[in-house]
This record gives structure tokens, C-alpha cells and sequence, in this order.
């Protein structure tokens, strides 16, 4: 193999290994940059109340629904048999201002769904507030391309989660954590009397993640004159996310710079060829 060919094939597998990483971050910060746009566009949709979504979170008070751990079945498909939903729209959001978080909530924890944002648990309650109900999101513990409950942990009691969804901004405030196996369904049913919402992610950060890490809080029953203002002001610097955007930047930029100089080697390359 002649020295120039191997020179450029060096090139090729310095660009190689800074894009396969890059486009992660390239993905995370893309996802961060547009969560305020699609969550403005979210807003204004018109969806309301049915009889069916009322309906279905009763049969689960009453216990009639199965749960099923969504990170140990990657290929599960939820029976879902709501009236008018499309599974595949978003169904509400999921604010914590705590770690500058807005994710879309869809409903059925499917591989698919766990990859565009965070999911309600089929068998769990839909996120629509009311005594005796209780939501599980589960969401990535990070994912490719997406920070998702990575930061989770950070969350103590009395922090704030929001749910916009179709009854309006629900506020919820932490009230504890638990820490169970994938089978430990027990510690995510409603408990009676209580407006509960479950987040629900592997344990621990790294891998392997045998356990599932529960964030439970509360209902809060307040009047908010202002919502937005409610939610801006509550609202902390994702110091993370800005160094993801600095990564990104630092890596499309050596990207480039590489293969400026791959492409004056072989311009200089040519260059001689045609001399001798």
C-alpha cells in the first residue's frame, strides 16, 4: 500500500471517530434547542377530555390492567383501546424546572416512544390528575441522543414537576424516592385518596442497571395566575446542556479542520505526481 493511500485512509478514520460521537451530541443539542418550540406548538393543539380517557383511568383504580417493566421489553406493544387517540401524538407534557426539562409524554412505553421522549406506563394512569390516580413516566436513564432522566437523581423533596397536558399545568412536588426490581409493581399502583405522579428510570446512572429508580410526588393544589411566568422563574441553569453545545461546536469544528487537511494533503499530493 503506497504511503499516500494510507495517509488518507488515516484521515478517513480520524473523521470516522470524531462523527460517530459527534452525532449524539449533535442530536442531544438539537433535541435541547428545539424542546421550547415543540412544546409552544404543543400548546396550541385543542385537546380535551373524553369520556374514554376518564373511563380507562377508572378501570385502573379499580385494578383491571396489567404493568410491564418497558425497559426489559424492548419489543412490547401496549393493547391500548382509548377512542380517539393516536398513541403516536404527543399527549401532554413534562416539565421540571429543577433540571431545565421539557419532554413530550406519549402514551405506552414502546421502544419507539422511550425514543422520542418519556412514556406513560400502560396499567399505570394517565396523566391527568384526580384523586386516586397515579401516573408512571419512565424515560431513558441518558439515551442516544438525548439526556433524557439521565439527571433524575438531582430531584429532593418538595421540587416541582409540572404536566400540561389536557386539564391544564398540573403541579406536583416531590415527596420521596424508592429504589425497586423491574417486577415490584406493588410500589407504583395508585394509592387511594392521593393525585400521585411516578418517574420511573433505570438504577443505577452506569450499567448495568438492574433496578428501577422512582421520583414520587404530590399533587399541589394552587391557583397560578401566570403559569408561564410560574414555570420561568422556577426554572435552573442546565449547566450540562450548555457544555453538550460546546462539545458539538469543538466537534464540528475539528470535523471540518480535518478534513481541510485531508484535502490539502491530497492537493499537495497531485501537486508532486504531476512534477516528477
Amino acid at each position: 500500500m503506497k504511503a499516500k493511500t494510507r495517509v488518507i485512509i488515516g484521515y478517513l478514520f480520524i473523521l470516522l471517530g470524531i462523527f460517530m460521537p459527534l452525532l449524539a451530541f449533535t442530536s442531544m443539542s438539537y433535541r435541547e434547542l428545539m424542546a421550547n418550540k415543540n412544546y409552544a406548538s404543543f400548546k396550541a393543539r385543542d385537546s380535551q377530555v373524553t369520556d374514554d380517557l376518564i373511563d380507562y383511568n377508572k378501570k385502573v383504580i379499580k385494578g383491571d390492567s396489567n404493568i410491564i417493566d418497558p425497559f426489559d421489553n424492548e419489543d412490547y406493544v401496549g393493547a391500548y383501546d382509548i377512542k380517539g387517540i393516536d398513541k403516536d401524538e404527543v399527549f401532554a407534557y413534562l416539565i421540571i424546572p429543577k433540571l431545565d426539562m421539557k419532554k413530550p409524554i406519549y402514551l405506552d412505553a414502546t421502544f419507539d416512544h422511550l425514543d422520542w421522549g418519556v412514556a406513560q406506563v400502560e396499567g399505570t394512569s394517565l396523566p391527568l390528575g384526580g384523586m386516586s390516580t397515579r401516573s408512571v413516566i419512565a424515560g431513558h436513564r441518558g439515551w442516544w441522543g438525548d439526556l433524557m432522566f439521565y439527571n433524575v437523581d438531582k430531584l429532593e423533596v418538595g421540587d416541582e414537576i409540572f404536566i400540561d397536558g389536557r386539564t391544564g399545568l398540573l403541579e406536583y412536588r416531590v415527596t420521596g424516592t424508592d429504589i425497586i426490581s423491574p417486577s415490584d409493581w406493588e410500589s407504583i399502583l395508585p394509592v387511594a385518596g392521593k393525585d400521585m405522579v411516578t418517574l420511573l428510570t433505570c438504577h443505577p446512572k452506569r450499567p448495568p442497571r438492574p433496578k428501577r429508580l422512582l421520583i414520587n410526588a404530590e399533587r399541589v393544589e394552587e391557583k397560578k395566575a401566570d403559569v408561564k411566568a410560574v414555570v420561568e422563574e422556577k426554572t435552573e441553569v442546565n449547566y450540562l446542556k450548555y457544555v453538550i453545545y460546546l462539545v458539538t461546536i469543538i466537534g464540528w469544528l475539528a470535523m471540518v479542520l480535518v478534513f481541510i487537511r485531508m484535502m490539502g494533503y491530497i492537493r499537495s499530493s497531485k501537486r508532486r505526481s504531476r512534477r516528477r
